[in-house]
């Protein structure tokens, strides 16, 4: 037997596995990738626990939130559709059904006024142009 193997032989025989360098260094790796994703799901966590913590505060301002229609909005809405109480979208057969109900009470016939009535008349149409003229729109695209 060389002189190095006899050598090598009893180098490894009185050393034990690991040493200290070996043991530093495999419990650095161990934290390393141990470590990462712990901290990773702490950070999680905390973030989670903070969208909760802004959800209750959304959950306030929604909860006050005006549930009537605006001043303003009210008067975008177009004259023909405030005749009959109507909010745009509307569908034409909501507009037919609306100026029937009107049509009842404003007729000449059951006691109405001719102007009102004709007025009515003219809504009834502007309506249906603008609630057919909506439709063609929204199924275009």
């Amino acid at each position: 037997m060389s002189h190095f193997a006899a050598l090598m032989l009893s180098a490894t025989s009185t050393t034990r596995w690991p040493d200290s360098i070996d043991a530093t260094i495999t419990a650095s790796y161990l934290a390393v990738i141990l470590g990462i994703p712990i901290l990773g799901y702490v950070v999680m966590v905390l973030d989670f626990r903070r969208w909760l913590r802004s959800l209750r505060r959304s959950l306030v301002i929604v909860s006050r939130a005006v549930t009537t229609v605006p001043y303003w909005a009210l008067l975008e809405r177009p004259a023909c559709l405030r005749a009959f109480d109507l909010k745009m979208p509307c569908t034409e057969a909501e507009v037919l059904a609306a100026y029937r109900e009107k049509a009842k009470t404003m007729h000449p016939d059951r006691g109405g006024d001719l102007k009102s009535f004709l007025r009515l008349q003219k809504n009834v149409d502007k309506a249906l142009k603008l609630v057919r003229g909506n439709e063609g729109d929204s199924s275009g695209s």
